[in-house]
Order: C-alpha cells, then sequence, then structure tokens
C-alpha cells in the first residue's frame, strides 16, 4: 500500500509539472456583477432548485451580502443579508454558513466582531430577508470558521470553536426554538487561530463533523438519536497546513457525501498537496493519502461536491492564482485527474465555493483580485461529427448507425457526449475511369509523411461545417502502405481540418479509436485493454478510456459544452 502510494505522488508530481491548458468546459469565469469589497474569509453556495443559486459573502465592511440567480432571469439580483458592521472580518476572521432546509427557506449564520454568532433568514412567502438576531452571546465563538447543516426540513444545527478551543453547537427546531449554546467536545479539542470545521448529515438525524486539531490532525465526531457525539481521529497530526505562532494559515477542511453510506474529506496538507481519507461501511477512515503532487494548493481554500454516487470534484486555488480543479469517477480508470479551471492570476487563495445543481453542471465561486466574486460553470462536453457515407448503398446506413450508437455509449461513459450532427451520402467518381471510387488511398497514415492524392481529393469535398466539427468519411476500404497489417481507419487530416476515413466494414471499436485521435492526437497506449490501443482489434469490450485520457478530451479544441 505504501509504494502504491509512493508510486502514485511520483506519477503526480511528473503530471504537475506539465503546463496544463484551461479545461474548455469552464472557461466561462465572470464577475457576480452585484459583488464589491468581498473578504476572502468565505463564500457559500446553495442550490434550492436546479434552476436557481444563492450566493452569500462577507463585505469588507463587515456586511453580509447575498445575490440570487435563476436560469429563467440569467441577472444576479443583489440583496443585503445584515447590514455593515455585523460580520468579522480579516484575514484569519470571518465565519459565514447558510442552509436550505426546503426550496422556499434559507438561514445564513456568522461570526459576529464581539464573537457572538447570529442568523438571518428568508423566505419565499415574504421574499425578503428578516432582521438579524443573535443565536449565541458575544465570546462564544473564535472568528474564522463556522458550520452548519440541516438534518431535517424541521431541524437546524450549528457549530463554531469557542474561547476554549473547544466545538461548540446549538440548535433549532420548531418546539424549542434556538437552544442555549453547550460544547461537544473538550477544551483544546481544536485548532485556533487558522481552524477549520466541517460538517454533512448523509442521512437524516445523522450529524457527521470534522475539524482540525492544534497538532495538525484531523477528527471526526456523529451525533444521530443512538450516538451522543463520539469522536475519534481520522488523519494524524500535521497532515493538515495551519502554519506556526508567529505566522498561522487558515487551514482548508471539507467533507462530502456522494451516497447515504460515503464520505469523503479533503484537506490542504503542509506541502500544499491535497490530503483525503473516507469512509463507508467496508472501508473505516483508512491512512491518508494525497490526490495531488506536493505545492498544488495554495492556504485556506478549498471545496469538494458529488455530482452523482460516483463522480466526485474538488477544486482549490492553485499556486498560479488560478482556480484548478480535480475529478473522480469511479467507473474510469486511472483515478483523479483535472486540469486549471480558470486564467493565471483570476482568484485569491482564501475561499472557494463549489456546488453542482444538475449530474452534468458545476458552478465555483472564488475572489477575484478585484475583490468581487468570480464565477465560472462547468458543463459536460459535447464532440460533433459529421458522417458522409462515400459511394455506399443506403443498406449500409442502418448498420452503421448501430456503430455509431455504441461509439456514443463509450463516450458517454467518460462525460463527452458524441452528437451526429449530419448523416449523409456522397458521391464520387474517378476523374479519369469515371468509375465509382471504392478505395481510398492513406498511405502510411503517419503525420511524418503527406497526405495521399487520394486523401487531399476526397477531403476537397469537406462539407461547410465549422473546423471544431470533425467529419467521419466511411468508403470501401483502405489500402495501406502501413506495415501494422490491414488499415480499417484512419485519422491523419490536415492542419485545422479534423477528419477521420474509416472502411465501411470497420467495428465500432474502430470508429471510436480513429474519432479518439482527432481528440487525442496520434499517439497510441501501450494497453491492449485502452481505446488508443495500437491494435485495431479490441482486447476488452468496452475499451477503457482512462480519466487523465478524458481531461485531455476536455481540453481539446474540438469539445465544447
Amino acid at each position: 500500500m505504501r509504494r502504491r502510494n509512493i508510486i502514485l505522488l511520483l506519477f503526480l508530481l511528473l503530471i504537475s509539472l506539465i503546463p496544463a491548458p484551461t479545461a474548455h468546459a469552464w472557461g466561462r469565469e465572470r464577475a457576480v456583477p452585484p459583488s464589491g469589497g468581498v473578504e476572502s474569509s468565505g463564500i457559500v453556495s446553495l442550490s434550492r432548485r436546479p434552476s436557481q443559486l444563492d450566493l452569500f459573502w462577507i463585505r469588507s465592511d463587515g456586511a453580509v451580502a447575498t445575490a440570487y440567480w435563476s436560469d429563467g432571469r440569467q441577472v444576479w439580483d443583489p440583496q443585503l443579508v445584515a447590514p455593515p458592521g455585523s460580520a468579522s472580518v480579516g484575514a484569519l476572521s470571518g465565519g459565514l454558513a447558510a442552509v436550505s432546509r426546503n426550496p422556499g427557506h434559507l438561514d445564513v449564520f456568522w461570526v459576529r466582531p464581539d464573537g457572538g454568532v447570529s442568523s438571518n433568514w428568508w423566505n419565499a412567502a415574504s421574499r425578503r430577508w428578516a432582521r438579524p438576531f443573535p443565536i449565541a452571546g458575544a465570546r462564544s465563538a473564535l472568528p474564522g470558521t463556522l458550520a452548519a447543516v440541516s438534518r431535517n426540513p424541521d431541524q437546524l444545527d450549528v457549530f463554531w470553536i469557542g474561547p476554549d478551543r473547544a466545538i461548540g453547537t446549538t440548535a433549532w427546531n420548531p418546539s424549542h426554538g434556538w437552544l442555549r449554546p453547550w460544547p461537544i467536545t473538550a477544551p483544546a479539542a481544536a485548532r485556533h487561530p487558522a481552524g477549520a470545521l466541517s460538517v454533512i448529515s448523509r442521512v437524516r438525524d445523522q450529524l457527521d463533523l470534522f475539524w482540525v486539531r492544534p497538532d495538525g490532525g484531523v477528527s471526526t465526531a456523529w451525533w444521530n438519536p443512538r450516538a451522543n457525539w463520539p469522536s475519534r481521529s481520522i488523519a494524524p497530526a500535521g497532515h493538515v497546513l495551519v502554519g506556526d505562532r508567529t505566522t498561522p494559515r487558515r487551514a482548508a477542511l471539507t467533507v462530502v457525501s456522494r451516497s447515504a453510506d460515503q464520505l469523503d474529506v479533503f484537506w490542504i496538507g503542509p506541502d500544499g498537496a491535497i490530503g483525503t481519507t473516507a469512509w463507508n461501511p467496508r472501508l473505516n477512515w483508512p491512512a491518508p493519502w494525497p490526490i495531488t503532487a506536493p505545492g498544488a494548493a495554495q492556504p485556506g481554500a478549498l471545496a469538494a461536491v458529488a455530482r452523482t454516487r460516483t463522480r466526485l470534484e474538488v477544486a482549490w486555488i492553485s499556486p498560479g492564482d488560478r482556480l484548478h480543479t480535480l475529478s473522480l469517477d469511479d467507473h474510469v480508470p486511472g483515478g483523479w485527474s483535472g486540469s486549471p479551471a480558470t486564467a493565471a492570476g483570476s482568484a485569491l487563495p482564501g475561499a472557494v465555493s463549489l456546488i453542482s445543481r444538475r449530474p452534468g453542471h458545476m458552478d465555483a465561486f472564488w475572489v477575484r483580485p478585484d475583490r468581487r466574486v468570480g464565477t465560472d460553470t462547468w458543463d459536460t462536453e459535447h464532440f460533433r461529427v459529421h458522417v458522409l457515407m462515400v459511394n455506399r448503398p443506403a443498406s449500409d446506413d442502418t448498420v452503421f448507425r448501430a456503430k455509431l450508437a455504441d461509439v456514443t455509449s463509450l463516450y458517454g461513459n467518460v462525460e463527452v457526449i458524441v452528437d451526429t450532427v449530419t448523416f449523409r451520402h456522397l458521391e464520387l467518381r474517378d476523374t479519369e475511369t469515371e468509375s465509382e471510387i471504392k478505395t481510398v488511398d492513406v498511405g502510411m497514415c503517419d503525420e511524418r509523411y503527406p497526405l495521399t492524392t487520394d486523401q487531399t481529393e476526397l477531403f476537397s469535398h469537406r462539407p461547410d461545417v465549422p473546423d471544431t466539427d470533425a467529419v467521419l468519411y466511411v468508403v470501401g476500404s483502405l489500402p495501406s502502405k502501413s506495415t501494422t497489417g490491414t488499415t480499417l481507419g484512419c485519422a491523419r487530416h490536415r492542419p485545422g481540418k479534423p477528419e477521420a476515413i474509416v472502411a465501411a466494414d470497420v467495428s465500432w471499436g474502430g470508429v471510436a479509436h480513429e474519432l479518439g485521435h482527432l481528440l487525442l492526437g496520434s499517439g497510441h497506449e501501450n494497453d491492449f485493454d485502452n481505446l488508443m490501443s495500437g491494435s485495431e482489434s479490441l482486447r476488452k469490450v468496452p475499451p477503457d478510456i482512462l480519466s487523465r485520457q478524458k481531461t485531455s478530451m476536455y481540453t481539446s479544441n474540438l469539445t465544447n459544452p
């Protein structure tokens, strides 16, 4: 296990040294218009419905601000949750949390300058914010971190670090209102300054709370009707970046639940790597391991979201002052893979929020250098393909469309949606003999050699389609001088004109392979189970597409949301 982790770390370090382009699936970064003077200590985003977003932040004047987005109106609607002077501000201060316990209600919480905790609420009936009110008195909470959760529609639980470094809490439900705060840990349990809390409810009436200890380790405690906050360590001392007494650094810790019986916890380590550990009924908090190389992250900002039961996303601010994301799909071999989501110099370290309101969509938020809230969206990518059946009988259509369906299914596994935009027939005749062209000579099908006369002639009939669309020519056969044997496909094409040629009797895997060359380049994988193996025949059906290949597909200029 240890040797495997070392090998993984060395591989990730090698990958991190290669400059990565911004993923096209993001690539639409902009500012939230009403934001300004934003503190870099916390941003919170919620989605009450798949078409809506609620965003919260602390301004530099201590006001708590919000903006509402709906896909229908396509504009941000700003409101003030609490006036200036309400919230603690500063590099290691702040503390902001928000919860939507039903689609028509919002609750927001923050740490006041006097160490108290306050709240405000909004509901759809009044469509306005009420007046802020305290839920914990002065000197109850240390600034810097706050967590809140709703384990059922009529319950709220809020957590903070108290002056004695114990975890404090209070709770609300309609039967008793807000309770008097109480501690759930012994004193000196949590790190401060620069502490971090994260809480989640993975099933009704179950709470899982996580915090950074003074020694830089991570602990958890849980509550349900049969367990009243027992606790344990899940990461040994020194795993989380906290700095020292003279130069404390804001810790980063987050938890996500992708199913009722799965927890994944992430943090930024002292070496700038993202660390993690996990729990499920078969995996009881194993020894932590890194998912990035050292130096990947700046201190203080980390977010995670589960888009589906099998897909996890993690986001942070990298040393290039840019938002960086990493993805894990249990059904895609190769482990974690990702790329920068925004341009260099677009983000300040200290706050990032990530939310998935639909399985194929994410919204990210961070603080820009101009102290406005930056945002970007991610969507599943489409690969547009035009098919030309060259001198093929109409009876071939059904067979080839079935192959395309299998290709679409394979690429769908890695969230690349293959759109067959057009499916046409093309009649071509030899200019000398006037006979139908049955074969197309593709030569060596190697970028080291020029295109053949047959290829050049065929490509001159490319439809009037954008250069970001691929054209797939289906012909009778492909005589080739290649040393690898019979050629059933060739993706050698003109610069900037994505084109591929396949024989009519090519397998669906061969079609997928040639399209893969258009997305990934001319190289092959030394793995006969992989789609991009140099072999025309597939040893594994369906073949593998690795996570790093998915990332490369998402950075191709042929894939777009």
